[in-house]
């Protein structure tokens, strides 16, 4: 298995490789492509950086895969994964699409069978950064993930660390020592 993952707003390199690592650990046989948020890039327009020209190069090397291939992006970096999940689609790639509490995929995105739109909560009460607006515009495709920690920011970041806890309330603790949330990926060894 191949994943493309593209970390959220502000993450880094060392961000991404933590979640990398996580995930290449539990996962026996998958590798993973880790892409961190543009750091001139802002949280509300990461693809005014991110241009075509670099979906394009990630969708060739999507397409030169022999392994299945996933598509992760977390927060703002769920708009750069749709881009390059477009850019593969044209290129006729199969492709699963996970948006982690961010963007919303496009509907033609949304309507291919292997795509999963998450956000988080607690308690029925409590919900993560994008969870209404993901809600209301995924349709069938969305899906929640109960998560054991109560506040906005840790809820956001539970889709993608296990090892989140309310403490973590910044954008900067959310890979903190990370463990890989497969639950939310529907990936064998969840």
């Amino acid at each position: 298995m191949r994943v493309f993952f593209f970390g959220g707003y502000g993450s880094t390199w060392g961000d991404v490789d933590a979640w990398g690592t996580s995930f290449e650990g539990k996962v026996s046989g998958s590798s993973v492509t880790r892409i961190p948020y543009p750091g001139d890039a802002t949280a509300g327009d990461p693809l005014n950086v991110w241009n075509e020209d670099r979906s394009e190069h990630v969708a060739q090397a999507i397409k030169a895969c022999r392994d299945a291939v996933v598509i992760i992006g977390h927060s703002s970096g769920c708009a750069i994964a749709n881009d390059v999940a477009k850019h593969a689609r044209t290129r006729g790639c199969s492709f699963k699409l996970i948006a982690l509490d961010g963007f919303c995929p496009s509907e033609d995105l949304l309507a291919l069978p292997d795509t999963s739109v998450w956000s988080a909560m607690f308690e029925n009460e409590i919900r993560s950064l994008n969870y209404d607006g993901l809600k209301a515009k995924a349709g069938n495709k969305f899906r929640v993930y109960k998560s054991n920690v109560s506040a906005m920011w840790p809820l956001h970041f539970s889709l993608i660390n296990l090892n989140v806890v309310n403490a973590y309330h910044a954008i900067t603790d959310g890979y903190r020592n990370c463990d890989a949330n497969l639950a939310v990926l529907g990936i064998a060894g969840a």
